[in-house]
């Protein structure tokens, strides 16, 4: 299924009466324009961005029940969680794998192995002892013989248990396909520059696209803000065009009670061969003691992750700091010895803020801050949700949707289906066994010269839809060809993310809807022209705007890449 033109579904904007307004498409937005879409509410999502471009695809990429939250006693937390791991398994099969993680503890660590046991035990009971397999005890010998690479002195053994990875970026633009093939309207870099909210009943949206500068007039009667970390933000463009508060709360003291701490989550890349880990790892960060993960990905890269710093400046400015890429090496060779990871190995860094719910009283310890979602009412029938971790995003949605469901049905709108969001596979997840969907895409790959790794990479990106993908290179067999050297990823998949997923830009592309802008040190000028020249009849540009595409892919790396350059400079001007 092709997605509706852009065209045609901005025009939607101006000419539709909305029942829901969604602002923001990262993954809380693109859940509640699913979940409302699906329950057959008139729907919209606007994004200022592309879809995912913020927080959404820069996190540590983990579907998680949230281990470390026990020490802080948030027990429904994690059983909330430890549900939504075992819902996204079962409906996004090909997005979603289970993922082997290594609890190994110290002699010098806060937790003991009596204190890791319990935890243990409780972390399996609030999935019901339903996790992809229970968890195990470890001595040193056993642990060492599954991670050989682990720092022996003091090491007094450890635990083995089980989460899920997912690839947050596919996650969402796969949850913004199935809103919009439920009914949703949706449109990404398109702002909300004001809501007028004081001519009850209904609000109005004045949004202007980014890449046309035109502005059209939203009507819906509930507006949901899902836009993370830039909450706050967007409330006050409703308060400063309030005229008077209308019924119910009062605006302004309203908006107030939303009070987002952004935290700052830095993360890299490094091939995996120079860290010598066999499954995931999650550890004690020397420094300070913070949770932190060693996590595999594809076959061949290393995600290490995360720092949690308190950031006060303006979200769109975050990028991760030579500080962070020094706090992440640091703790991975204190743990892994052998691996004498450098700057040089860094392959790649991003950051992103968690838009964390701020407690009553503001503290210095940035991993204590709830994970906890709210969704608050201000002014009537303009709501935020505020807070949350992707793992949840669903449930999250769903919360928030019965609030704006009981809000709209004194208006005599009404949901025409029950929620089944928790039922219902998102798009390519149609099948019963991904070992041999896996098979069969193998097969095909192989009449058309493609390699397994492609084979592969298509199965869990898309699902059943790889076949859509593969479709492509029937018609033009130079779309077969991989993006850069070294990586799995098919110029096929451009032009399917420009039909089928509303890619408007290379870097859409490379970051968003494939990622191997991020899996190269040196691969984004060449990945960015290949991929501009064969959009490029797909999206109408010149010469000159290919040009302007591969410089704007190059820029969007720039500011991270700096920070691992500074850092080497750094090591190297010590030595």
């Amino acid at each position: 299924m092709t997605a509706p033109g852009r065209a045609e579904q901005f025009r939607n904007l101006a000419e539709t009466a909305f029942d829901i307004l969604v602002i923001g498409g990262g993954i809380s937005g693109a859940a509640v324009a699913r979940d409302a879409a699906r329950r057959g509410f008139r729907t919209a999502l606007v994004e200022a961005a592309d879809f995912a471009s913020g927080t959404s695809s820069r996190s540590s990429r983990l579907v998680h029940g949230g281990l470390r939250y026990l020490e802080h006693f948030e027990f429904d937390l994690v059983f909330e969680a430890s549900q939504e791991r075992r819902t996204l398994l079962r409906i996004a099969t090909h997005l979603v794998r289970p993922l082997e993680f290594h609890f190994p503890i110290f002699r010098d660590g806060r937790i003991g192995r009596m204190k890791l046991d319990a935890g243990m035990w409780l972390y399996d009971a609030l999935s019901l002892f339903r996790n992809i397999e229970r968890h195990q005890m470890l001595d040193t010998e056993a642990m060492l013989a599954r991670e050989p690479g682990l720092r022996a002195d003091g090491l007094l053994g450890g635990a083995r248990y089980f989460d899920a990875q997912v690839d947050d970026a596919r996650l969402v633009v796969t949850t913004i396909v199935a809103a919009v093939e439920a009914g949703a309207t949706v449109v990404n870099r398109a702002e909300v520059v004001r809501i007028d909210a004081s001519d009850w009943p209904g609000h109005r949206a004045l949004v202007r696209d980014a890449e046309s500068g035109r502005e059209v007039e939203v009507d819906a009667l509930a507006i949901v803000n899902a836009t993370g970390a830039w909450a706050e933000q967007m409330l006050d463009r409703v308060t400063a065009n309030l005229r008077a508060a209308g019924p119910g709360e009062d605006a302004a003291g309203a908006a107030g009670a939303v009070r987002i701490r952004p935290s700052r989550g830095t993360h890299i890349h490094v091939a995996r061969e120079r860290v010598g880990h066999s499954a995931a790892l999650i550890f004690e960060a020397p420094r300070d003691g913070r949770v932190m993960f060693i996590l595999p990905w594809r076959e061949d890269l290393t995600l290490i992750g995360t720092t949690d710093e308190f950031f006060d400046g303006r979200p769109h400015e975050v990028a991760a700091t030579p500080g962070d890429i020094a706090y992440l090496i640091e703790a991975t060779r204190r743990l892994l010895p052998a691996s004498k990871l450098g700057p040089e190995d860094v392959i790649s860094a991003w950051a992103g803020l968690r838009p964390l719910v701020a407690p009553a009283a503001d503290g210095d310890d940035e991993g204590a801050v709830s994970r906890e979602f709210e969704v608050h009412q201000h002014p009537p029938g303009i709501f935020t949700l505020s807070g949350g971790k992707l793992t949840s995003h669903r449930h999250m949605a769903e919360a928030t949707l019965d609030r704006v469901q009981a809000f709209l049905a004194p208006t005599g709108v009404k949901a025409i289906r029950k929620v089944d969001t928790d039922k219902v596979p998102l798009p390519g997840a149609r099948f019963r066994d991904l070992d041999a969907l896996r098979s069969r895409i193998r097969a095909r790959a192989r009449t058309k010269g493609l390699e397994r790794a492609s084979a592969d990479r298509l199965t869990r990106a898309y699902g059943t839809r790889a076949n859509r993908v593969l479709d492509l290179v029937d018609r033009n067999p130079r779309l077969g060809e991989r993006v850069v050297a070294g990586r799995p990823h098919l110029l096929a998949e451009a032009v399917y993310s420009v039909r089928s997923e509303m890619a408007l830009h290379v870097e859409d592309i490379l970051f968003r809807r494939m990622r191997v802008g991020l899996e190269t040190r040196s691969g984004t000028p060449e990945a960015a022209r290949r991929v501009a020249e064969v959009v490029a009849p797909e999206l109408d540009w010149t010469a000159e705007r290919r040009t302007e595409e591969v410089k704007r892919a190059v820029a969007f790396r720039a500011v991270d890449d700096d920070a691992i350059r500074e850092l080497a400079a750094r090591a190297e001007g010590g030595r």
